[in-house]
């Protein structure tokens, strides 16, 4: 069953490369290419059409996502897997502490953040479905799961509920996530719900923590959320621009860079 999850998550992966790189392609153009059946494709693209990554009509499939919408949550797990690895577990080396009351955002790089969290005591908030059941295994953590509308394609609660909920916390560090941050204008996420939640989340919190793969600076998405200026440090790796480090700096934002290319020449040798 594992195997078989694996297998699909790379199909999806690739797919959504070959038709970025690409207006479009047929579905055959595609089993021949992925050497799968036209069936196993049809399945791939049904499930990439309801994450509203790809358009599908007429034998034909084209990418859709743009800027607009985020890939599914799975799919992201797997993209820069290296880097947010490597900024999960510095982040955590570098600003958690015993009792910290810490607010966790969704997302594949906040799990990562959940994942290398020390073993000592900490009370834990999130509305991330994925970092819950990562903080659940260790008793050490108080876990507070913000409860609301369970959307399945991010795994995270969203809703007026999560936000009520809040409004009665006080946060004293938050590991925020984003879709996209652009300079000057600030980071964006690709629903509205999921930025009401981030916005409330940084209300919340005394130090806002950023944890994103340097991928993501340069991209917009639907809704703004935060600016520049709400951000105290970011963590990302070393693919960052000296010019985008400088910018950012510039907005009193502490940039932590995360060496990570040696890792993933690691990872390829060890492989």
């Amino acid at each position: 069953m594992g195997t078989r999850h694996s297998s699909a998550v790379e199909r999806h992966k690739q797919l959504v490369t070959l038709l970025k790189a690409n207006k479009s392609c047929s579905i055959s153009e595609m089993s021949r290419i992925l050497n799968v059946t036209p069936m196993t494709i049809r399945r791939d693209l049904r499930f990439l059409a309801e994450e509203q990554i790809v358009q599908v009509e007429h034998g034909f499939a084209r990418f859709t996502a743009s800027t607009q919408i985020e890939p599914n949550f799975d799919i992201r797990m797997h993209e820069h897997f290296v880097e947010k690895q490597a900024i999960g577990r510095h982040a955590t080396e570098l600003f958690v502490e015993e009792g910290d009351v810490i607010g966790i955002d969704s997302g594949s790089t906040a799990t990562e953040v959940a994942a290398n969290l020390p073993a000592i005591r900490l009370t834990i908030v999130t509305h991330s479905l994925a970092v819950a059941n990562v903080v659940a295994k260790n008793d050490l953590y108080q876990l507070i799961v913000l409860g609301g509308t369970l959307h399945r394609g991010s795994q995270c609660f969203y809703g007026l509920q999560v936000i009520t909920e809040l409004h009665n916390l006080h946060l004293n560090k938050l590991f925020l996530a984003t879709s996209g941050l652009l300079i000057p204008e600030g980071l964006s996420s690709s629903d509205l719900p999921d930025a009401e939640v981030k916005q409330a989340l940084i209300g919340s919190s005394r130090q806002v923590i950023l944890c994103m793969d340097s991928s993501k600076i340069g991209q917009a998405f639907l809704a703004r959320f935060a600016s520049l200026d709400n951000i105290h440090a970011l963590v990302t790796d070393d693919g960052i621009s000296l010019t985008d480090r400088e910018a950012l700096q510039q907005h009193n934002m502490q940039v932590i860079v995360t060496p990570t290319r040696v890792a993933q020449v690691a990872s390829m040798g060890s492989g």
